[in-house]
């Protein structure tokens, strides 16, 4: 009857293919590993992955030398910190790949001869940390640390011409290691004596090596926790034997020819749980301690406890006691933990195969389950689930027409406070069963017109009400029943709450609120109500109470009715519910509403409104079947029921108490470009450059049984401080941000609020742009002040430049002009007195007077000359010189030969020494003009050795340097000299001339 029961352990697999969109890069998946961290490794035929929970990541890079190929990736095993051996079958290679760098290398596979090309080969480790290939039929090569090579190994002491099948094993507990050896024997070599032992030669009278002094030579061996000896041989067919550790023969081995078809067993696996799993090509088995033979399990799609394969590849148990099974169909999970034996999904059939139409549940009071179902009776079971005969239908009266069968057809169960068991049925029949008597009685139910009596229960004054087809509310008080209502349509459920009230739902027409008493209708929801709140629909299947003043509907939303206002409100698939299509709804004895939609099972908890999905992760696998009826047992048990299904678990089971697993950053994404996390973590914080400010964080909590049941919630500290929801594939996502120092947080919290107990945290540092650095910046402060300070000192030499001027233009009037002007006004005085008496001296003084009054003029146009800025240059100096010198050898009929270097135009000489360097030319020209009575004169400007030399010469008179009195005009010329830090050389000799030489440095 029960095609799926308690005694039969049963999977509830959950399938990870390429279509999946989590990142499968293959349905062929050869191998699996999960690190010391979590993350769980794939081999595929197209490479490496890494698994978080969430998705896959690829580690592929390419099939160049030296690269990670993508090819047939077989086997992932340990290595030392932070490294993985990986083989790849087709190509017949050997790598190591750090997951901290992501660096792959190869290593190289020297075998001493020749290996065959048709070979079976095996990477394998031993539980001391070294690395072997065995090569069938070659031999052992293990791996050098000094060659950094596979090398011949012979450390085992096979005997000679003896060589293991890969299907060797490793017995920790005896320290020993066992050697399947096809065309030989069995082989054992023992750690502790360092002797191999065979059947041949055995002196320590091992009783499995004992036994194969006659047997078959084996191929594959397995010993497992309970110490049984799986040996299987191909000698002359498959031959697949268990024995005792003392070499009894068991017959453990029942339920392995269950395959019709062609299969090889060649691998063994057992989980913490002591779940042993057979598996191979075309096959996978699983033992059943409780009826010791094994369940073949492969299917077609439409059974749910059995997966679609051609070979599985390996299995593996992961932290979380998750069996993950590698297959040429992609991946499958089953979580073989506690939870899987405490939730129980039946497939429940009539005696003939139909269809069971299970209507409504109920436990009685000594512990037994009555299933109700529509045209196939009433279906006992004992608190085991196991099916009994109650003796319902005994000796049941026979009934004219079809009367007996509407009596199997049954819809609604009650046990009453008397014991006796109240069950609605077709047409407004129903039975009343005595368990203790085990008598039946049948009656009909007038009061019901013919309608089916689709509900019954009971209220605190324990009346017992009855809800129909048609819509009837009646009430049996003991002595009579009683119509108070009709609504002319289906009633779903009668619920009374806290406070006494009725409250129907109905097909169709909404929710009623009732008084104690059923006569007056005290509220009436529909979706249509526009005054106080509506429900989401009209069609209304359960009803619950969440407390007092609060009522539940599933009114294919969670509508939630307050009692005092009227006022409603829902939860819906933008809430977390699995779909809007809520049909029965329970609560547990913690408060938490157990619902079922058309998508599967979840859970409602009041304290935080969170809604949890569950799945066939957890067990749950004909959920979305189970939608007719519900119960909780007293045990608390929930179960849920519908057709041909029967879900029972324990609500504690998916009770979240234990803390979360901690989040685990993942992986860091900077733009389009993966950063090795591990690496980034190791570090004080993350140093980014003021362009790279956009990435991606990825965390996990490495736990793909739990990836629905957590919430992840993170801030960027630098951001904001408050936490954010992140969404369940953990991925964050930051772009552009400014530069500076950020620290990413992250926790997980799970369903019933418990936080993870540690924080993950990734401290971020975007670095400024050079210009926005502080030392830029200070340097850029000190620029503008050291600018600002020369513009000042500019300013304020100009000024001091201005004051030197126009004291020097002051003095130079002053002792030019002011004595001038003097000697002008003494002697116009002079020529005043002697007018009239003497004309000859008013003549000469008048004369003088013209003459200063022309070296004043003179004077005054040297200094404005001088002060004027067009004439700021040495091209300007020299022009003037060339003019002064021509006027005044002109004047006295004296050739003049004046040459100029084309360097001299390139020197720079301030205002004041262009003055004094013309004033002595000026001076010179004068005296040669004057007082030297020459014919000719020569002024020659150049520049040697960073030197402006000028030399006035000419061809006159000359004089004796020594005897000359030094007169003023020698004096000025040689103060001009000094001013100009420069030296004059004056040369002379009576009747040779005389040359004038002024050398002046240049800066």
């Amino acid at each position: 009857m029960l095609r799926t029961g308690m005694g039969q352990m049963t999977f509830a697999f959950n399938h990870i293919t390429t279509e999946d969109g989590i990142g499968l890069n293959s349905d062929v998946v050869y191998t699996t590993y999960q690190d010391e961290k979590g993350f769980i490794w794939i081999g595929t035929s197209n490479g490496l992955q890494r698994f978080d929970g969430t998705k896959f990541i690829n580690f592929s890079s390419g099939n160049e030398a030296g690269q990670l190929p993508i090819s047939d990736l077989t086997k992932i095993i340990k290595g030392s910190k932070n490294e993985l051996w990986l083989h790849f079958q087709n190509r017949g290679e050997v790598g190591v790949f750090n997951t901290f760098t992501f660096q792959y290398r190869p290593v190289k596979v020297n075998p001493e001869r020749t290996v065959p090309v048709r070979r079976d080969i095996k990477l394998w480790r031993d539980s001391k940390g070294g690395i072997y290939l065995s090569i069938w039929p070659y031999g052992i090569l293990k791996y050098s640390d000094q060659l950094d090579a596979f090398i011949d190994y012979d450390g085992f002491h096979l005997p000679k011409g003896w060589i293991s099948t890969p299907y060797l094993f490793e017995d920790t507990a005896a320290q020993r290691f066992w050697f399947p050896c096809a065309d030989s024997g069995l082989a054992m070599y023992d750690i502790k004596s360092g002797k191999t032992y065979t059947q041949k030669y055995n002196p320590i009278q091992h009783p499995i090596l004992q036994l194969y002094t006659k047997e078959s030579p084996p191929s594959e061996f397995f010993i497992d926790s309970k110490r049984r000896y799986w040996i299987f041989s191909w000698t002359t067919g498959h031959k697949r034997k268990c024995f005792s550790e003392n070499g009894l023969p068991l017959q453990d081995t029942a339920g392995l020819a269950e395959n019709d078809g062609y299969q090889e067993l060649r691998y063994f696996f057992e989980s913490k749980r002591k779940g042993l799993w057979l598996y191979g090509l075309n096959c996978l088995y699983n033992f059943d301690e409780n009826t010791n033979r094994f369940t073949f399990t492969k299917g077609s799609n439409r059974l749910i406890d059995y997966i679609q394969y051609t070979a599985v590849h390996h299995m593996m148990e992961d932290r979380e006691e998750g069996v993950w099974i590698a297959t040429d169909n992609g991946l499958y999970f089953v979580n073989s933990g506690r939870r899987n034996w405490d939730v129980m999904n039946y497939l429940v059939s009539a005696k003939n195969g139909s269809a069971y139409e299970i209507t409504d549940i109920l436990q009685l009071k000594t512990g037994e389950y009555w299933l109700s179902s529509w045209g196939n009776g009433i279906l006992s079971l004992n608190n085991k689930f196991q099916k009994y005969e109650a003796g319902i239908y005994n000796n049941m009266p026979s009934f004219a027409g079809v009367r007996s069968t509407q009596y199997r057809q049954t819809w609604a169960l009650y046990q009453h406070t008397d014991d006796v068991v109240w069950v609605g049925c077709q047409a407004g029949y129903y039975f009343l069963h005595d368990p203790a008597a085990k008598k039946t009685s049948y009656h009909e139910l007038k009061e019901a017109e013919g309608a089916t009596i689709r509900f019954i229960t009971s209220d605190s004054k324990n009346n017992i009400w009855i809800g129909t087809q048609r819509g009837h509310l009646i009430k049996y008080d003991g002595v009579k029943f009683t119509a108070l209502q009709k609504f002319n349509t289906i009633i779903r459920k009668i619920f009374i709450d806290k406070q006494g009230l009725i409250w129907i739902a109905l097909e169709g027409d909404g929710l009623y609120c009732i008084s104690e008493n059923g006569s007056a209708i005290l509220k009436h929801y529909t979706a249509g109500e526009e005054d106080g709140g509506h429900l989401f629909q009209n069609m209304a299947f359960d009803i619950e109470q969440l407390n007092d003043s609060t009522i539940i509907c599933a009114a294919g939303a969670m509508n939630f009715i307050n009692k005092k206002t009227g006022e409603v409100h829902w939860l819906t698939v933008a809430d977390g519910l699995p779909g809007n299509s809520l049909v029965r709804i329970r609560r547990d004895h913690l408060g938490n509403m157990w619902m079922i939609t058309t998508n599967g099972l979840c859970r409602y908890n009041p304290t935080n409104h969170r809604i949890t999905p569950y799945g066939r992760k957890d067990g749950v696998t004909i959920a979305k079947f189970t939608k007719e009826a519900d119960y909780l047992s007293a045990d608390n048990l929930l179960l849920f029921g519908g057709s041909s299904h029967l879900l029972v678990f324990k609500t504690s089971e998916f009770n979240a108490e234990d803390t979360p697993p901690d989040v685990m950053i993942t992986d860091f994404r900077l733009f389009d470009q993966f950063l090795p996390v591990d690496s980034l973590l190791q570090r004080p914080q993350v140093q980014l450059k003021s362009n790279e400010n956009s990435f991606t964080v990825n965390f996990s909590s490495l736990s793909y049984l739990l990836r629905e049941k957590l919430v992840y919630y993170y801030r960027m500290r630098g951001i904001s401080d408050e936490w954010v929801k992140a969404d369940r594939l953990g991925s964050v996502s930051f772009t552009s941000l400014p530069p500076g120092k950020y620290t990413f947080e992250v926790y997980s919290e799970n369903i019933d609020g418990v936080r993870s107990r540690n924080i993950a945290m990734l401290n971020i540092h975007i670095r400024p742009p050079f210009w926005r650095t502080a030392w830029f910046l200070s340097t850029l402060l000190t620029l503008i002040a050291l600018i600002a300070y020369a513009m000042h000192r500019l300013r304020i030499n100009r000024i001091l430049a201005v004051e030197t001027i126009r004291n020097r233009v002051a003095r130079d009037l002053h002792d030019d002009m002011g004595s001038t002007l003097s000697t002008i006004n003494i002697l116009s005085s002079m020529a005043k007195a002697k007018l009239n008496s003497d004309a000859k001296k008013t003549g000469e003084y008048i004369n003088k007077i013209s003459d200063n009054s022309q070296r004043m003029m003179e004077a005054m146009d040297d200094i404005v000359w001088a002060i004027k800025p067009a004439n700021d240059s040495m091209h300007k100096v020299v022009g003037r010189m060339r003019e002064f010198a021509t006027n005044v050898f002109e004047a006295k009929d004296i050739d003049l030969d004046f040459k100029v270097d084309d360097a001299v135009n390139e020197v720079k000489i301030d205002m004041e020494g262009r003055r004094d360097l013309f004033l002595v030319f000026k001076e010179a020209v004068n005296n040669a003009g004057k007082y030297s009575k020459c014919s000719k004169a020569s002024v020659r400007i150049s520049v040697e050795s960073n030197k402006l030399i000028l030399i006035v010469k000419d061809d006159g008179v000359g004089f004796d340097v020594k005897a000359a009195d030094g007169g003023n005009g020698l004096g000025n010329m040689q103060k001009r000299a000094d001013a100009l830090n420069g030296k004059i050389q004056l040369l002379s000799k009576p009747g040779d001339g005389t040359s004038v030489t002024l050398t002046v440095p240049l800066n």
